[in-house]
């Protein structure tokens, strides 16, 4: 007997090329189930934020939303300033609060009409009020990651005199918060039909620069001083932040002297 040859065994069927599935921009752009009282708003804020912007542009109540988030705004802001403001107490407990509320809103207000002629110049066919309450939604967001991050601010103003330190954290602790709001200003674009987003990139850089000026503006937030607010000595906030760490650095010298 011979032994017949096995067939020759098949190859295997080619893989396919893997191909990642395109991010549909409208996922979550849905309408807002649950109504836009407080406790709804800022649960889906931070699950589904594009379910407010649907609101805002298609229906009719969402008229409340901006004031609705500009409410949570400002609760969050003073709460978190009023952690902020431990750190020298005296009149910083109410004036940090104060500085971080009005600085914030001013910022976003005078950032408003560059961000509804960037978006229209990006393509972005939506009502006014839908810009209104997307910068609303960045701010809010903000917002309550900062909450989110106050217990670790009350820790270290309540532990350490460094207001080097603690300023550096905080500024850190506002630009990744920021981010996560840019985020959404970013996701709203495409959500309703923006294909250009270089213009956005340019506002957000405009303004986060407006923020950190702000904090320049308004100083002091930490620490105390002869003046609730300095408007006379105008001063960039990158010099103003230079000028703090020199003498921080001049300081602990002498002390070692």
């Amino acid at each position: 007997m011979t032994d017949e040859p096995n067939p020759a065994t098949p190859p295997p069927p080619p893989v396919p090329p893997f191909r990642s599935e395109p991010r549909d921009p409208k996922k979550g752009y849905e309408p807002l189930e649950g109504g836009s009282d407080l406790p709804n708003l800022i649960n889906k804020l931070l699950k589904k934020p594009l379910s407010l912007i649907h609101n805002l542009e298609l229906e009719e109540d969402g008229r409340k939303i901006p004031l609705h988030l500009l409410l949570i705004s400002v609760i969050c802001l003073a709460i978190f300033g009023l952690v902020v403001g431990t750190f020298s107490w005296q009149e910083q407990i109410w004036a940090a609060p104060l500085k971080i509320v009005g600085g914030l809103l001013f910022s976003g207000l005078i950032c408003l009409p560059s961000l509804y002629i960037f978006a229209c110049l990006g393509g972005l066919d939506a009502k006014f009020r839908t810009i209104v309450g997307v910068l609303c939604g960045l701010i809010a967001l903000s917002g309550l990651l900062l909450v989110g991050f106050a217990p670790v601010v009350w820790l270290f103003s309540v532990s350490s005199t460094s207001i080097i330190f603690l300023g550096f954290l905080l500024l850190s602790l506002w630009i990744v918060c920021a981010g996560f709001g840019l985020v959404l200003v970013f996701r709203a674009g495409r959500a309703l039909g923006m294909t250009n987003t270089g213009h956005l990139t340019v506002w957000c850089a405009v303004f986060l620069l407006v923020t950190l000026q702000m904090t320049t503006t308004l100083r002091p937030i930490i620490g105390t001083s002869d003046k609730l607010i300095n408007f006379e000595e105008k001063k960039f906030f990158l010099a103003y932040w230079s000028e703090q760490l020199s003498g921080d650095y001049e300081e602990d010298e002498s002390e070692e002297k």
